[in-house]
């Protein structure tokens, strides 16, 4: 079976794209301006602003990754697995996702589905249908 991409892998990988660029063109500003005014070794000193800027970008932005994924796309991937799971046929595999949001709600949502077609079926195997 294929394993397929992430989609916080691809927004990280976006992300990631976007501050290089961005330091880029900061250090490429900070060179020509402090060439133009004639500082000694301007590019050294854009080289390390490209640095900065980079570590100091990155390092939110890895929070916020590990922070989407344990927060909301660790309850996609239960509400995933609950769905293979019952589209399999096992009608007792309950979902348990914690929180008050949007994918809590589906999370509920999909437990009374279950546990509706589980009673029909019931009635159907019972011919009280």
């Amino acid at each position: 079976m294929e394993k397929r991409k992430s989609v916080l892998n691809e927004i990280s990988w976006i992300v990631l794209g976007g501050s290089v660029l961005g330091s880029l063109f900061v250090g490429v500003l900070v060179y020509f301006l402090l060439n133009s005014a004639g500082v000694e070794d301007a590019l050294m000193k854009a080289i390390y602003s490209i640095i900065i800027i980079q570590i100091a970008f990155l390092i939110p932005v890895y929070l916020i990754r590990v922070l989407i994924d344990k927060y909301i796309i660790s309850k996609i991937k239960e509400v995933t697995h609950a769905l293979k799971e019952v589209s399999m046929g096992n009608l007792d595999y309950e979902i348990k996702v914690e929180g008050n949001d949007e994918l809590a709600e589906l999370a509920e949502s999909f437990e009374r589905m279950r546990i509706s077609m589980k009673t029909i079926i019931e009635k159907l195997e019972e011919g009280e249908l």
